[in-house]
């Protein structure tokens, strides 16, 4: 009997592989993904810097007023982060999140002895039970539930990994970690300026890795710690790091505004606080 046309055959051996870009539609679910833009924002780099410099300095100062620094970027975070990822009712979790932004730095700097991060945890828990709590009170339906929870806590994430960034200045070469760190995340940020030539787009990543190790080598050989190796490597992830949360955050419509591309900074220098922590207890004993 004739087989039908309609029957599953095996594919052919002729066929070519699916590219890149198919299999990443594929996995968005048939959903194109946004294309990075080729719009400068020199704002960001300008926020970039001024935090950056705003941070290193304090940290030779006095510990809390390294601390009062990170308040402060944590709350530029908090009152731009919602708006720019559309978050639905952003008003109560601004709130929420800008408390915590405050609280985790407080509570680390007040913490006496190591581990300075022993009571984070619990800043952060109650952050995100609050956040929870607030969805279930809302009377507009809770539309897009996921992704508002999924917001919120991002924000939280990156808040914790700032705050961690206070503890650096009771540890050995904890201090000049943080100004190579932020030397790094500084000029790394000069790369997002050439976004618009189209020949160095795709190297922007390197070449913020490139500026960042170049920088805090800099920043190494006038503080005299870490040595230069050290400093290198710490360069190459701050660099890499921060440009990454920069350029993912670049694809969203609200960056264009002043609070999107303000709280893109401050997520892409709170986010290098935990890159710092560790390879200040890894490389340094601190």
């Amino acid at each position: 009997m004739p087989q039908s046309s309609a029957a599953p055959t095996e594919p052919s051996g002729d066929q070519p592989p699916p590219t890149r870009s198919a299999r990443r539609l594929a996995r968005a679910g048939g959903v194109p993904l946004p294309d990075l833009t080729p719009v400068r924002r020199p704002l960001c780099v300008l926020a970039s810097v001024v935090l950056c410099a705003l941070t290193a300095l304090t940290a030779y100062a006095d510990p809390l007023l390294l601390a009062a620094a990170v308040v402060f970027t944590g709350l530029a975070l908090a009152w731009g982060w919602l708006d720019l990822l559309g978050a639905p009712s952003p008003t109560v979790p601004r709130v929420l999140v800008g408390l915590v932004a405050v609280t985790g730095p407080v509570v680390v700097a007040a913490t006496p002895d190591d581990p300075y991060l022993r009571n984070l945890p619990v800043v952060v828990g109650g952050g995100l039970i609050a956040l929870l709590v607030h969805q279930l009170l809302r009377r507009d339906g809770r539309p897009r539930l996921t992704e508002s929870v999924s917001i919120g806590t991002a924000a939280l994430a990156i808040l914790t990994c700032g705050a961690t960034t206070v503890s650096l200045a009771r540890l050995t070469g904890g201090v000049d970690a943080l100004a190579c760190a932020a030397a790094g995340v500084a000029v790394a940020s000069v790369a997002d300026l050439l976004v618009d030539r189209p020949r160095v787009r795709p190297w922007l990543l390197p070449l913020a890795m490139l500026l960042g190790g170049g920088a805090a080598v800099l920043a190494s050989l006038l503080a005299g710690s870490p040595r230069i190796g050290q400093a290198v490597l710490l360069g190459f992830l701050v660099g890499a790091v921060s440009h990454a949360m920069r350029r993912v955050l670049a694809t969203l419509p609200a960056i264009a505004g002043f609070r999107g591309q303000v709280a893109s900074a401050a997520a892409a220098l709170l986010l290098c606080g935990v890159v710092v922590l560790v390879f200040s207890r890894t490389l340094l004993a601190g």
